[in-house]
């Protein structure tokens, strides 16, 4: 698995498909500020933040070209590395688990609410680990192919529900001001947690030594290009078809939207297609968070394998799900504005930053 490498255009697909997963389903800005049409200028501040919130761990990965960033860790802290690995470790298994939470709760409330979660949670864990076995590559490989799906399907949803599309719904601009969209661009932000891959994947990806700063801020830069056009035309169609009142009231407002695509009143049930992407989606996020945890926990421990501890990782992983599932009142509640934001940050921005200026601090002491 160790010695797996991965381009920069396939590393560019595994996060593009891993941040749009979230977005298929559940649309979270309706529930942030600013709680109004103005949603969609949440999306549009979503790109800045984005990039200035991965800029640390692309600094880091320049000047560490080899490492992952625990393993950077270690290096600029020592000893007093091991309790950020281990928030790490914890932050990557909580948000595989919320990931599988999410997983349920669309499958058992919108499309198969008669089936056993725990069929949903078994299955899903046990095509995981199969996956894990084959390592990164065949995983960055598959996102090649669900990036081209995912698109695929998308401009014909896009093109069917071009008729759909009203602009006006977007008015008034900045019906309350201009912070509020901000504040919502922010959060959006935070929802990226993929970030902190950009530090773990580091020493996987085939680079040129000479332009590592160059080609990682390019392949960032692009990857929330897309996600952020992905996004706000996902959010601009919910808004033309529901209007923002009805839309925050729905569970699923882009499933929902699709639903009420149809061709001539002939061709129907587009959500099918929601299904396929979606689903695949799921299954490259959590296989993919599950590798990265492994990496970790390998690191930590020391061994030459990390595969060794997928599948006690699964046996833990499997009850964790099943007990937060029960309580999705708390779930979404704690994946809101006002407590997901601060959590995230600490892991994908404040903790690198923190890193990166300690690295700075430590090479400069040792050249004078």
């Amino acid at each position: 698995m160790s010695n797996s490498r991965i381009s920069y255009s396939q590393f560019l697909c595994l996060f593009f498909v891993n941040r749009i997963v979230m977005v298929l389903t559940f649309l979270p800005i309706f529930n942030a500020p600013p709680k109004n049409q103005d949603v969609w200028l949440s999306v549009v501040f979503m790109y800045p933040f984005s990039i200035l919130a991965s800029l640390p761990l692309i600094y880091l990965c320049s000047m560490f070209p080899n490492q992952t960033f625990t393993s950077i860790l270690n290096i600029i802290f020592g000893r007093a590395s091991t309790i950020f690995t281990v928030l790490y470790i914890w932050f990557f298994f909580h948000i595989t688990a919320i990931q599988l939470a999410q997983f349920v709760e669309f499958m058992a409330t919108a499309v198969l609410p008669e089936t056993p979660i725990l069929f949903f949670i078994v299955t899903m864990l046990i095509v995981c680990i199969y996956a894990l076995q084959k390592g990164i590559e065949p995983l960055a490989r598959f996102s090649q192919i669900t990036t081209f799906i995912t698109l695929f399907s998308f401009a014909i949803i896009m093109i069917i529900s071009i008729r759909f599309f009203d602009f006006s719904s977007l008015k008034p601009i900045f019906e309350k001001n201009i912070s509020h969209p901000i504040v919502g661009g922010i959060y959006l932000c935070s929802l990226s947690s993929e970030i902190i891959t950009i530090g773990m994947i580091n020493p996987y990806i085939v680079k040129n030594k000479n332009s590592i700063l160059k080609d990682m801020t390019k392949t960032i830069a692009l990857a929330f290009l897309l996600v952020d056009i992905f996004y706000l035309a996902i959010t601009v169609l919910v808004l033309s078809l529901f209007g923002y009142t009805q839309a925050s009231r729905l569970s699923f407002p882009f499933y929902s939207a699709i639903k009420v695509l149809s061709v001539a009143e002939f061709l129907e049930r587009f959500e099918s297609l929601h299904m396929a992407v979606w689903i695949m989606g799921i299954f490259l996020k959590t296989t993919y968070f599950m590798y990265i945890l492994l990496i970790v926990i390998q690191e930590l421990r020391n061994t030459a394998d990390n595969f060794a501890y997928a599948i006690p990782f699964a046996c833990v992983l499997a009850p964790f799900v099943f007990y937060i599932i029960p309580d999705f009142l708390s779930l979404d509640r704690f994946m809101s504005y006002r407590y997901f934001t601060l959590y995230s940050y600490l892991f994908i921005f404040f903790i690198p930053l923190f890193t990166l200026i300690f690295a700075k601090i430590k090479l400069r002491l040792k050249k004078r």
